[in-house]
């Protein structure tokens, strides 16, 4: 089950590092990875490892829990919005949602 979201979690090590001065030159290169992979795991388009979260947390100078705790947080959030919007809907839609959303969550891995 993986409940990180990745754009999140992005956004919060773009703004922490410009916050403690970094470019993405300077953090990429303490972390033995890319400038062009550290934009994209700012942008949320790709995954890192374990090693690379923990590097970057130690040079920012945050814990692992304060880049993740946003990222968490937020995915709940999409879940009770979806809740709400499930709640909403008559017998009949709400069945149509539900199954909507099974179909969606068997196919995610080919989007």
């Amino acid at each position: 089950m993986n409940n990180i979201n990745y754009v999140n979690l992005g956004e919060k090590i773009k703004s922490t590092r410009k916050e403690r001065g970094y470019t993405q030159e300077k953090l990429a290169e303490i972390c033995d990875i890319s400038t062009g992979f550290l934009g994209h795991i700012e942008r949320g388009t790709r995954k890192l490892s374990l090693d690379t979260l923990f590097c970057i947390a130690t040079v920012l100078n945050v814990s692992i829990d304060y880049l993740l705790i946003d990222s968490a947080n937020k995915s709940d959030n999409f879940l009770e919005q979806m809740d709400s919007v499930a709640r909403s809907l008559n017998p009949s839609a709400y069945n149509s949602f539900r199954k909507t959303v099974k179909i969606l969550a068997e196919h995610i891995d080919e989007m």
